[in-house]
């Protein structure tokens, strides 16, 4: 059997319901688009308590910032009404190194970005191995 019937037969051993989509509801509740890596041990919809159409969802390696999810982020906020970016990165990523270091990279090239018309409210969280989100800060110029 494959992967993909396994995971069909689990939607209808758990008694999953099919859920329309709302054409009037394209726009997130929340306002916020989430940028996360794409390891699969991530559930960032339970990590945040999401439901469908809480937020928006984006994820690539890494959980980074490229041109990809600034395409992305562009039509979330243009189309979606999304105006708050959070980004989450983890431990253990086997794409970087140094994920705290990454993440406030990502976070600098958000807020310089002149694509996006929304980059005031961004915010970037590492997962830990213990589950904890940690909530990494950019540094202020003269502070150390």
């Amino acid at each position: 059997m494959s992967g993909a019937e396994d995971l069909l037969i689990r939607r209808y051993d758990v008694g999953a319901t099919l859920m329309p989509l709302d054409p009037g509801k394209k726009r997130p509740l929340t306002g916020v688009a989430i940028v996360a890596c794409m390891d699969a041990r991530l559930g960032v919809e339970t990590m945040f308590g999401l439901r469908p159409g809480d937020a928006d969802v984006i994820r690539n390696v890494g959980g980074c910032v490229n041109e990809d999810s600034l395409r992305s982020l562009r039509l979330s906020q243009l189309r979606g009404g999304t105006r708050e970016i959070v980004l989450v990165h983890h431990e253990d990523c086997t794409e970087l190194s140094d994920p705290a270091d990454d993440l406030r990279a990502c976070m600098t090239r958000l807020r310089d970005s002149t694509e996006l018309p929304h980059t005031e409210e961004v915010r970037g969280f590492l997962y830990t191995h213990r589950g904890a989100l940690r909530e990494i800060h950019l540094e202020r110029a003269g502070c150390p």
